[in-house]
C-alpha cells in the first residue's frame, strides 16, 4: 500500500510541476521521499532525488537545492550500482554547475559522466559528455579546444539522429566561431544549425540562431539579411509565447473543471446526508409520520426545482464560457495583423540613423504614428464589441459604408504590406452602403486581408474590389500568393479540419481565421466562394446584403 502511495505521490508532483505550480510538486515529491527512505526503496529514492532536483531548476532557477538533491540521487545509485542512471544524474549535475558559473566542479562531473558512458557504451551519452565539456572550455577561453571536441559531439550525435542535440551543439560552435573572429565560419555553421530547426520545429535553437544570425550579418552590413533575420526570431520567439499562453489557457481550463467536480461531489454528499437525517426521523418520530410525509414531499419538490435552476446555470455558465474563449480567440487574431507592422521597427530605425536618412526616419514616423492610431481604434472597437455581448455574439445590423471601412483596414496593414515588398490596393466601383453587424464584418474583410498578406511572397501583390452583383453588394480580396492545394480547398470551411499554417516569411497564425469568415458571414446572410491553384494566387468572393434591398423589403412587408 505504502509502494502504492509513493508512486502516487511522485505522478502528482510531476503533474503539479508541469503544470507550474512548484510549492505543491514539492509537498507531494518529499511525501513520497519519505515513504521511500522509511521503505528502504533506494532506486525509486534516487528517481525521486532527480524529480526535486528539478523543480528546484523551476522555481526561480534554485541551482543551489537542484544540485543538493542531485548529489544525493548520485549517492544512491551509486550504492545501487545502476550506471546509466548515475551517468544521466552526473552530466546533469556537471550542467547545474556550469549555470553556477562553477567550471572547475562542473568539469569534473562532465569527466565522471563521459566515463560511465564510455563503460556502458551509451553512445548518445558520450557525445552529450563531450559536449558539454566543450562548453566549459569555451567559457575558460580554451577555443581551439572547445572547436574541436564540439565536432566530435555534432559528428557523433549525427548517426544517432537526435536532432536536438545536434542542433545545439551547432549553435554553440557558430558561437565559439564568433569569438575567433571567423564571422564567415559561424554564419555557415548558424545556417546549418538553422536548417535542422526549421525542419524539426525546434523553436528554441531556431530563435537563438536567428538572433546570432541577425547580429553576425548587421558586422557584415547586410542589412536586408539582419532585418529578415531578426524578424524571423521575433516570429519564433512570438510563437514560444503563444504556445506558452494556450498551455497556461488549458492549465486554467483543467482546474476550473476539476473545481466543478469537486462541487458536484460535495453537493452529492451533502444530499446523502440529508437522506439520512430524514430516514432517522421518520424512524425516531414514527406518530408524526403523516406530517414528516408531507415534509418530505415538499422537499423533493423543492429539490426537484432547484435541480432545474442548477440545470439551467450550468447550461447558462457553459454557454458564456464558449463565448468568451472565442472572443478571446478573436481579440488575439484580430490584433495579430496589425501589431506585426511594428516588428523590427527599431532595427529599421538604426539602419536609417546609419545611413543618415532623415527623410526616411521622418517617414517611418509619421507610420509609426498612424499605426498606432489604427491599432487604438481597433482596440476601442473589440473592447466595445466585447461590452455588448450578453452571453451570445452580438448581431446588430445596421448602415455601412464600404468604402469607409475598407480604407480604414488597408491603412491597418500597410506597414505589413511593406514590410514584404507587396503591393496592397483597393478599388471601388460606387459608393456602397451595406446592411450589417459592422464588427463581424470588419472581422471578415479584416481576415481575408492578412491571409493574403501571409501566403504571398516578397514582392506579390494583395487587391480588393468592390462592387454590386445583382441585390448584394460583391467583394473580392485576390493575392498573387501560393495557392491553397486541391484537397485542403476541399474541406477549407470544415470547422474540424483547419489547423494553424506558417506564411511565406514563418509568420505563425491560430488556424482561427478562416472559421471565423465563414460564421460571420453566414450571420450577416452572406455567402462566400474561393478559387485557387497552388502557385497561381487565391481569390476570396463574399457577397453581403445592401441596405438598398433590405429596406425596400421592409417596405413591401409594411404596405
Amino acid at each position: 500500500m505504502l509502494f502504492t502511495c509513493k508512486k502516487g505521490y511522485i505522478s502528482l508532483g510531476t503533474a503539479y510541476r508541469r503544470k507550474g505550480d512548484l510549492e505543491n510538486s514539492l509537498k507531494y515529491l518529499f511525501k513520497s521521499a519519505n515513504i521511500a527512505e522509511r521503505e528502504g526503496l533506494d532506486k525509486s529514492l534516487g528517481e525521486v532525488y532527480g524529480e526535486i532536483s528539478n523543480t528546484f531548476l523551476r522555481r526561480n532557477n534554485d541551482v543551489d537545492n537542484a544540485i543538493i538533491y542531485n548529489n544525493k540521487a548520485i549517492n544512491i545509485f551509486k550504492k545501487t550500482g545502476d550506471r546509466q542512471q548515475l551517468g544521466l544524474i552526473l552530466l546533469n549535475t556537471g550542467f547545474n554547475y556550469y549555470e553556477n558559473n562553477d567550471y572547475d566542479s562542473a568539469t569534473s562531473y562532465c569527466e565522471q559522466a563521459n566515463n560511465i558512458f564510455r563503460e556502458i557504451g551509451l553512445k548518445i551519452g558520450i557525445a552529450y559528455s563531450i559536449g558539454n565539456a566543450a562548453l566549459i572550455k569555451f567559457k575558460n577561453g580554451d577555443l581551439l579546444n572547445a572547436e574541436k571536441d564540439l565536432l566530435v559531439a555534432i559528428n557523433m550525435l549525427e548517426p544517432l539522429g537526435d536532432a536536438y542535440g545536434k542542433a545545439d551543439f551547432l549553435n554553440q560552435l557558430g558561437s565559439v566561431y564568433e569569438s575567433q573572429g571567423k564571422s564567415e565560419n559561424a554564419i555557415r555553421t548558424f545556417e546549418e544549425s538553422l536548417q535542422i530547426s526549421r525542419k524539426y520545429d525546434l523553436k528554441e535553437q531556431m530563435s537563438d540562431g536567428l538572433l546570432q544570425l541577425s547580429i553576425l550579418y548587421e558586422v557584415k552590413k547586410d542589412y536586408k539579411g539582419s532585418l529578415n533575420s531578426i524578424k524571423e526570431h521575433f516570429l519564433v520567439r512570438d510563437s514560444i509565447s503563444n504556445a506558452a499562453t494556450v498551455r497556461k489557457l488549458s492549465d486554467l481550463r483543467t482546474e476550473f473543471e476539476v473545481g466543478q467536480k469537486q462541487t458536484e461531489v460535495d453537493l452529492l454528499t451533502a444530499e446523502k446526508k440529508t437522506q439520512q437525517i430524514i430516514t432517522w426521523a421518520i424512524a425516531a418520530f414514527a406518530l408524526v409520520l403523516i406530517i414528516l410525509a408531507g415534509i418530505i414531499y415538499k422537499y423533493y419538490k423543492a429539490k426537484e426545482t432547484i435541480n432545474c435552476i442548477l440545470e439551467s446555470q450550468k447550461y447558462e455558465l457553459e454557454r458564456l464560457n464558449e463565448t468568451k474563449d472565442k472572443f478571446f480567440s478573436i481579440i488575439s487574431h484580430d490584433l495579430r495583423g496589425p501589431i506585426s507592422a511594428f516588428q523590427g521597427v527599431g532595427r529599421l530605425i538604426k539602419f536609417a540613423v546609419k545611413k543618415d536618412k532623415k527623410d526616411y526616419l521622418l517617414e517611418l514616423s509619421d507610420d509609426i504614428d498612424e499605426s498606432a492610431s489604427r491599432l487604438s481604434s481597433l482596440l476601442d472597437g473589440l473592447l466595445s464589441w466585447a461590452l455588448q455581448q450578453r452571453g451570445h455574439f452580438p448581431n446588430v445590423p445596421e448602415k455601412v459604408l464600404l468604402k469607409s471601412m475598407v480604407e480604414d483596414l488597408i491603412g491597418t496593414f500597410k506597414n505589413t504590406a511593406a514590410s514584404k515588398g507587396i503591393v496592397l490596393s483597393a478599388t471601388f466601383d460606387e459608393q456602397i452602403e451595406l446592411w450589417v453587424d459592422r464588427n463581424t464584418t470588419e472581422t471578415i474583410i479584416r481576415n481575408l486581408i492578412n491571409n493574403a498578406l501571409k501566403f504571398t511572397e516578397d514582392g506579390g501583390s494583395v487587391s480588393l474590389h468592390t462592387s454590386i452583383d445583382d441585390t448584394n453588394a460583391k467583394i473580392e480580396v485576390i493575392d498573387s500568393g501560393v495557392g491553397i492545394p486541391q484537397e485542403k480547398l476541399d474541406r477549407l470551411f470544415n470547422l474540424n479540419e483547419n489547423k494553424s499554417t506558417y506564411g511565406t516569411s514563418g509568420e505563425k497564425g491560430l488556424g482561427l481565421g478562416l472559421q471565423l469568415v465563414y460564421e460571420f458571414i453566414e450571420m450577416n446572410k452572406g455567402s462566400i466562394e474561393v478559387y485557387s491553384e497552388e502557385g497561381e494566387g487565391t481569390r476570396f468572393i463574399i457577397r453581403l446584403p445592401l441596405f438598398d434591398q433590405v429596406s425596400e423589403k421592409a417596405a413591401e412587408e409594411i404596405h
